[in-house]
């Protein structure tokens, strides 16, 4: 008989399987574990076709519309790189709406994988702690790895792989000899990540893309990306090309702010705090240990004020008020600032 995959869920498990999706959505107890379900009847519709959320680090945050063909050749050439086979162990603790999780779900199916799905928090808390492939966000992974409890369990993992934001190298060395780690470049427009780079226990610094995919950059540095159907995505990210499969991340050509994988827009967060600030500001994005980046408000003005501290303690409330948690700034600045040639304030680099 051949493998299925198992689907892993706080109340019970099922077949990963078309016929079991009626007493998976009977065991889902929980808004994530009900999206996974959402996903896995979404693939085996007879659609054509999947929806993907982006996650707004090229601009606004919106829908896409990708083959279901090109969807399971992205999770198998992640299944053929990390020889993943039939019955591997896998935990998926990232939301499901968006495409990393979505995709680790997919993977899943594709494969006949089993697949244990945890709350998406912060420090996800594994039952089985013997696992084959995991995927974090780096602030997840940071997070386990502080904590003496999640740290014994990692190293039980065989590979992780990071996404989200950019790795510090710092935390690395912590973790176990035994378990590789990796860290993925995608986005949705690429259907989940098309290049990875191991960073534990060896540290690369080069990008290596996936079976089938090929990259090359504009003069500008932009990354442009040819996927195995010749379609080619051209992204805001800076890199040094190596050769048509290898590639140096520089950053990021635009200003989004990444912080803990969460993508923040500035001039978003400027609009809702307009009516609230009657000084010149700026809303930025500055390099944070734990999170990759955290949002910075500045105020122009060549010294803090008198009243800076009553000034933050009503700005924390506007921002409560105002802004999801992770959008909200971290920290309030009064310093200089300069003007561009067309009048507009700059924001600090």
């Amino acid at each position: 008989m051949t493998h299925s995959g198992m689907l892993h869920l706080a109340n019970g498990s099922v077949p990963l399987k078309p016929s079991s999706l009626s007493r998976a959505l009977e065991l889902a107890s929980s808004p994530w574990e009900v999206n996974v379900v959402h996903v896995l009847s979404s693939w085996w519709s007879l659609s054509d076709s999947m929806e993907m959320k982006t996650s707004g680090s090229t601009g606004s945050p919106r829908l896409i519309q990708h083959s279901k063909a090109a969807i399971e050749a992205s999770a198998l050439r992640t299944l053929q790189y990390f020889q993943l086979n039939p019955g591997a162990r896998l935990a998926l603790a990232m939301p499901a709406e968006f495409v990393g999780g979505m995709m680790m779900v997919i993977r899943a199916a594709v494969g006949a994988l089993e697949l244990e799905v945890v709350e998406p928090r912060l420090t996800p808390s594994f039952s089985n702690s013997t696992l084959d492939f995991v995927a974090l966000t780096a602030a997840q992974a940071r997070a386990m790895c502080a904590s003496k409890r999640h740290a014994q369990q990692m190293e039980q993992w065989k590979v992780l792989l990071l996404g989200g934001a950019p790795v510090q190298s710092d935390w690395l060395g912590g973790l176990s000899k035994k378990l590789k780690v990796y860290e993925s470049f995608g986005m949705t427009e690429t259907i989940s990540h098309f290049a990875v780079r191991q960073v534990a226990p060896m540290l690369e610094d080069v990008f290596q893309c996936l079976p089938g995919i090929e990259v090359s950059s504009e003069s500008n540095g932009a990354l442009n990306v040819q996927l195995p159907n010749q379609s080619i995505i051209q992204t805001n990210d800076a890199v040094e090309i190596v050769n048509s499969r290898t590639f140096r991340w520089l950053g990021r050509l635009d200003d989004v702010i990444n912080t803990g994988g969460v993508k923040v827009h500035p001039s978003a967060i400027s609009a809702l705090l307009s009516s609230n600030i009657t000084e010149p500001f700026v809303v930025y994005g500055r390099p944070h240990i734990g999170l990759g980046e955290e949002v910075v408000l500045r105020i122009h003005s060549h010294e803090e004020p008198q009243n800076a501290c009553q000034r933050r303690d009503e700005l924390n409330r506007v921002f409560a008020s105002l802004l999801p948690r992770h959008h909200a700034p971290r920290a309030i600045e009064w310093k200089p600032m300069e003007k561009t040639l067309s009048g507009k304030w700059k924001s600090p680099r």
